[in-house]
C-alpha cells in the first residue's frame, strides 16, 4: 500500500471510528466536529503529515519482527519498561483508528498491569543459555520452568513448573527493548493468573472489550524490556 494512500485511509478511519469511541472502552457517545479535529490533530501531531505516517508504522507488527532476532538475542535478564501495543497489519491499524487508539490502549494496558504488580523496573524475566527462565515481579517469582524459542516465527513457548503454566507468545527487538507480546485475549488470561499468583485476581478480573473496546482484534499486546 502506498504511504499517501494509506495515511489517507487511517485520517478517514480515525474520524470515522472514534467518533463512536470512550475513553472506558465500554460505552458509545456521540462527537462533536471540535472533538473530531482534536482527533485528527493527535494523529498529525506536531511534526504534521509525515511525522504521523512514522508514528503510525511503528505500530505494526511487522516493523518489530523483520530486525532479525536469534535465541541468543534473548538471553540474560531483562527488566519490564513499558507497555507495548502492535497492530498485525496496516489494515486492522486502520480500522482500528489508528495512533489514537493505539496510544488509548497503551494507556490502558499500563494501568491493567500495575494493578496485577507487573511495574516499570519491578518484573523481571530471566532467559538462560540452558533454556530455563524465571519471571519474578516484586522480588517474587511468579513463574519458572523451561522455554523453547522458535527462531522461524518468532515465538517464544515457557512452560512453567510453577505459578503460571504454559505461555505462548511473539517477541521481536525494538532498537535494544526486547518486546514479549500477546494475542489481547491471550494477554488477559496471562495477566488474571498473575493476579492469581500475587492474590489480586479480584480487582483485575474482566473481559478483553471491557477494558480494551471493540478494537482489540488484530492487536497484540505485552511488555517492553532492557537489559539489566
Amino acid at each position: 500500500m502506498k504511504k499517501t494512500s494509506f495515511l489517507a485511509a487511517i485520517v478517514a478511519a480515525s474520524l470515522t471510528l472514534t467518533s463512536c469511541f470512550t475513553t472506558g472502552g465500554t460505552g458509545t457517545t456521540g462527537s462533536t466536529g471540535s472533538d473530531a479535529g482534536s482527533i485528527l490533530g493527535g494523529i498529525l501531531g506536531q511534526g504534521g503529515v509525515a511525522q504521523a505516517g512514522g508514528d503510525i508504522l511503528n505500530n505494526i507488527l511487522g516493523g518489530l519482527l523483520t530486525k532479525g532476532l536469534t535465541e541468543q538475542s534473548i538471553y540474560g535478564t531483562w527488566v519490564y519498561q513499558s507497555p507495548e501495543v502492535r497492530f498485525e497489519s496496516e489494515n486492522l491499524l486502520a480500522k482500528a483508528g489508528g495512533q489514537v487508539v493505539a496510544a488509548n490502549v497503551e494507556r490502558k494496558l499500563e494501568s491493567y498491569l500495575s494493578k496485577v504488580g507487573i511495574k516499570q523496573g519491578a518484573t523481571i524475566y530471566t532467559f538462560n543459555e540452558d533454556k530455563t527462565y524465571s519471571i519474578v515481579t516484586g522480588g517474587r517469582t511468579i513463574s519458572q520452568g523451561t522455554y523453547t524459542f522458535n527462531a522461524k516465527s518468532l515465538t517464544l513457548k515457557m512452560q512453567g513448573t510453577m505459578g503460571l503454566l504454559n505461555q505462548n507468545c511473539t517477541v521481536g527487538m525494538d532498537g535494544t527493548n526486547l518486546c514479549i507480546l500477546y494475542d489481547a485475549d491471550k494477554l488477559l488470561n496471562v495477566m488474571n493468573s498473575v493476579g492469581s499468583v500475587l492474590g489480586q485476581v479480584s480487582s483485575t478480573a474482566g473481559t478483553v472489550a471491557g477494558i480494551f473496546g471493540d478494537n482489540y482484534k488484530g492487536m497484540k499486546l505485552g511488555l517492553a524490556m532492557s537489559k539489566r
